[in-house]
């Protein structure tokens, strides 16, 4: 069997908000063809659309093919940042969890991410935690040892539920203008956006560590993760 490579996700997020950036531009210049200056360059709106477009797909493109951060393979789980191959006989569970990252920069700005996590529990040893990767992971692991222990049902539809509610806020911002905005639609979407980014998270983590024992912790504003895993 060929190594299946997996690379941080990360860059999906930075993708998320540099959309939903350019649509609410978009959505206050109602003239397609108003004059954008960007880099010493005049270009009309629809071209930057393009422009933009352009740049993500590259963004896709290099970050699905550089600095991934480990394999599966026939022997197991291969983790590059630690030279660490996890035979399959000593992988007792794997699951797919989001774990919450509280960032604060030195600019004083902070920001709070799901990381999309595989947590790998192991026999006899610490569980091992790989942030921001692909619920396919998940899915490919199973695919290939059946006998593994998953929460690919919980995952799936976490999973669902989060494509449903970023598609849809970028799908109503597309096709609203600023003056159409309705404040009983943006109070859903802000209430479903806090449940995704709180209350989905505190019930995964909740439920993997009634399962596995209590290894996994968000951040909070005083303390940063304190997960009781190797953390890569």
């Amino acid at each position: 069997m060929k190594k299946i490579k997996f690379h941080s996700i990360f860059y999906r997020f930075i993708l998320f908000i540099l959309t939903f950036g350019i649509l609410i531009i978009n959505m206050i210049i109602a003239d397609k063809n108003a004059i954008i200056q960007f880099f010493n360059f005049n270009l009309k709106l629809w071209q930057l659309n393009y422009f933009f477009i352009g740049i993500f797909l590259i963004i896709i493109i290099v970050f699905s093919i550089v600095g991934w951060k480990f394999y599966i393979c026939k022997e197991g789980i291969y983790l590059r940042k630690i030279d660490l191959l996890i035979p399959w006989e000593d992988v007792d569970a794997v699951s797919h969890v989001w774990i919450n990252e509280w960032s604060i920069r030195p600019n004083g700005r902070q920001y709070l991410y799901n990381r999309k996590s595989l947590v790998i529990y192991r026999k006899d040893y610490k569980p091992i935690c790989i942030y921001n990767i692909s619920i396919l992971a998940l899915y490919t692991i199973k695919i290939l040892k059946s006998s593994i222990k998953t929460n690919i049902v919980v995952a799936t539809l976490a999973t669902i539920f989060n494509i449903a509610v970023n598609f849809g806020i970028l799908y109503y911002i597309f096709y609203r203008k600023l003056e159409f905005i309705d404040i009983k639609v943006f109070l859903i979407f802000i209430s479903t956006y806090a449940i995704k980014s709180l209350i989905v998270p505190l019930i995964m983590v909740m439920y993997e560590n009634k399962i596995h024992g209590k290894y996994l912790f968000h951040d909070t504003a005083y303390n940063k993760n304190e997960s009781r895993v190797i953390h890569i």
